[in-house]
């Protein structure tokens, strides 16, 4: 069945192809019964063992008809064997099998041989979630885990990614009353999500779909981009915001790598203070590089660069004392930068602009870089904020145009003025011939692209 098919083959009147992965040593029966769940709701399944230890092949009564790849075919696609794999430390060992899965996982859907991946366990997640990473975005993928769940980073698991993720209440030991819910709700959402994307219209050519402007924004920008959104919606422009917390900036430069945007508003660039000062949200080295490395046309605002965003206010105090905080809400506190900490943002946010090799205009608000920075609001230091324009000032090549306008930057006299000037430069701009930089990046890019029954 799965040789026929083929990228752009019709898939509405075929079974869901599901791999379930896990570590077949000691989840044998559990992985069988979520594969059971599958098979009852009309998928088909095919299982994938991770076990890092070499181990028997699960009974017929687990295994039946299904395709089973075996642990030694992970550990070839490696690049090693399972005997060397089981004789490596755990961390090296989980690395050397996550590769594998990886690689296994991405030739299956090039070449449309699965619908669908869940992955279930606690050790099984540890190797095959960050592997769903690398399938591409909207193609149905699950992790179902006792890890998801408490005061648990789940970045490495989930990372950029549409990963759905699954607590599973109780750990995966046995088939009992509440882990036989957890298979049921678990083989129901991935068959059900495969279904959904077979029977969805196939996705226009890149060509074809209208110029998309990117967007970065938080609570404390949504008024002007929520009207950014109206007017640029209206002049027939796609527009897609990305969340300012880290992990949506990190997306942010990953859709522009992968050619899914056309030109980018880079509204709330808080994440780079937040790289540079601390705080929870942390985007990497990287942010504000991916649109000026690719030449697309881009404007960067200072948004929100005037504070970091930290946890509880009790532990933000202890974290960074004597400050100004503002409670977002009970379990987000912002703390104000000071004049010092706002030059050394300035300074980095005008080397990311620096590096720019297409069109970059640069606006500054002056009455207020955020919600609690404003007149007679609690983050209000006019000192600080003419001290990060001035460095910004002097520090920007002069070929990227800075305008300063005396608003505060939900005026909606702001971001009409950005538009004004922005949305002219994409009329006359064919955005759907990339330049070469962003076509490179887009070929080593394996996080997106159309999988193979679309």
């Amino acid at each position: 069945m799965t040789s026929a098919r083929r990228p752009g083959a019709a898939r509405i009147e075929a079974a869901p192809i599901v791999v379930v992965i896990g570590t077949f040593d000691t989840k044998a029966a559990e992985l069988g019964a979520l594969s059971d769940e599958i098979e009852r709701l009309g998928g088909i399944a095919i299982m994938l063992d991770t076990s890092a230890r070499t181990a028997q092949r699960p009974s017929d009564a687990v295994i039946g008809t299904r395709r089973f790849i075996d642990q030694a075919t992970v550990a070839a696609a490696a690049g090693s064997s399972i005997a060397a794999i089981s004789e490596l430390p755990r961390g090296e060992a989980v690395s050397a099998l996550r590769s594998g899965v990886s690689r296994l996982l991405s030739a299956m859907v090039r070449e449309g041989e699965i619908d669908g991946a869940v992955c279930m366990g606690g050790a099984g997640t540890h190797i095959a979630g960050p592997a769903l990473q690398y399938l591409p975005f909207g193609f149905p993928k699950l992790i179902v885990s006792p890890l998801a769940s408490g005061n648990r980073t789940f970045d490495p698991y989930v990372g950029i990614s549409d990963i759905a993720v699954l607590h599973s209440v109780a750990d995966i030991i046995g088939i009992n009353s509440v882990t036989s819910e957890i298979y049921r709700s678990a083989a129901g959402y991935i068959v059900g999500a495969a279904a959904a994307a077979a029977l969805a219209a196939p996705t226009a050519d890149a060509g074809q779909r209208p110029t998309t402007v990117a967007v970065s924004m938080n609570g404390n920008t949504t008024p002007a981009l929520e009207r950014a959104q109206k007017h640029l919606e209206g002049k027939g422009f796609g527009f897609v915001a990305f969340h300012a917390n880290g992990t949506g900036g990190r997306a942010l430069e990953n859709a522009v790598q992968a050619g899914q945007v056309d030109a980018v508003i880079d509204f709330t660039t808080t994440e780079l203070s937040g790289h540079l000062i601390g705080g929870l949200m942390d985007p990497g080295p990287h942010r504000m590089e991916a649109a000026g490395k690719a030449g697309l046309p881009q404007v960067l605002v200072p948004g929100c660069v005037d504070f970091i965003t930290c946890g509880k206010l009790a532990d933000t105090q202890r974290q960074f004392p004597g400050r100004t905080y503002f409670g977002h809400n009970p379990e987000l506190t912002l703390v104000r930068l000071t004049t010092s900490e706002m030059m050394r943002v300035a300074e980095t946010f005008a080397a990311k602009a620096n590096n720019s090799v297409g069109p970059t205009r640069v606006y500054v608000p002056t009455a207020g870089l955020s919600v609690p920075n404003a007149p007679g609001q609690v983050f209000w230091d006019p000192e600080a904020d003419r001290a990060f324009t001035t460095v910004l000032e002097s520090c920007l090549k002069p070929s990227i145009e800075l305008t300063k306008l005396d608003v505060h930057i939900n005026d909606p006299a702001f971001i009409d003025h950005i538009l004004a000037d922005f949305v002219p430069l994409l009329e006359s701009r064919d955005h759907h011939a990339p330049p070469a930089a962003l076509a490179e990046a887009s070929i080593t890019t394996p996080t997106r692209g159309s999988y193979a029954h679309r």
